[in-house]
């Protein structure tokens, strides 16, 4: 077991040492019900793939001390559920609502957290800061028209975040094709210098592979569900290494 997390299985060989591009997207299968087993058990993998909850939620009401109110506004008049930073926590059935995922350009899972009020802008946020020292030149996701407004609202409030803007917006290749024209023509990837083929895709893949035990780990204990949901990432990148 301590080997296991001696190796660093979430880093990609490809990407080394600069990192082109990173492909962050919320995975709403992967919910946990709140009358599931309840066991107080550590998980093995505690904060090893999914970031732990304290930390993010504590990120969360940091940010939101200032920027509670503040939407992303962009060129695009479409209307996505993805882009919002005003959902408060489900009063439904469920306790993690999902999962918040980053991956290279390769498709390697670099890191995850668990979602409690759906795909909120401080998610995509936290996943960029911790991800920041890798240097990504760009950062992916679809509704970047939406989200990064947002980020340069929260860089004047929060200085510590300014170098979060140096990473180049980069709308989703396919997804941009369901948003506005210009929308796809300012944030598309395929018109970004320096791309070449990054489609920023690359999450649905990896959702896809992930979303097979999403059936079994909803039932799941928090500490069974973490175990079981990291063990399949470092699976998943063992194979694409």
């Amino acid at each position: 077991m301590d080997n296991i997390c001696k190796e660093e299985p979430f880093t990609c060989p490809a990407c080394s040492p600069d990192m082109l591009a990173v492909s962050v997207d919320g995975n709403r299968k992967h919910y946990r019900f709140k009358n599931a087993s309840r066991a107080e058990e550590q998980a093995i993998f505690d904060g090893v793939f999914i970031a732990k909850d304290d930390d993010v939620t504590t990120f969360v009401n940091y940010i939101h001390t200032t920027t509670k109110h503040v939407s992303g506004r962009g060129v695009c008049g479409g209307e996505w559920s993805a882009a919002r930073e005003t959902s408060q926590k489900s009063a439904s059935k469920l306790d993690e609502e999902g999962l918040e995922l980053a991956v290279c350009r390769h498709g390697v899972l670099l890191c995850a957290l668990n979602m409690f009020r759906g795909e909120i802008f401080a998610y995509p946020l936290y996943i960029q800061q911790k991800l920041a020292n890798l240097t990504p030149t760009f950062y992916c996701m679809d509704v970047t028209c939406k989200y990064w407004p947002y980020l340069n609202q929260v860089a004047r409030s929060f200085s510590e975040l300014q170098h979060l803007l140096s990473m180049k917006p980069f709308l989703s290749v396919f997804h941009a094709k369901a948003h506005d024209y210009k929308c796809d023509v300012k944030w598309s990837g395929a018109y970004q210098e320096g791309a070449g083929l990054t489609l920023g895709e690359e999450v649905e893949q990896v959702n896809a592979f992930l979303s097979r035990i999403a059936v079994t780990t909803k039932h799941m204990s928090k500490a069974g569900r973490t175990d079981m949901l990291t063990l399949l990432a470092m699976r998943w990148n063992q194979q694409k290494t």
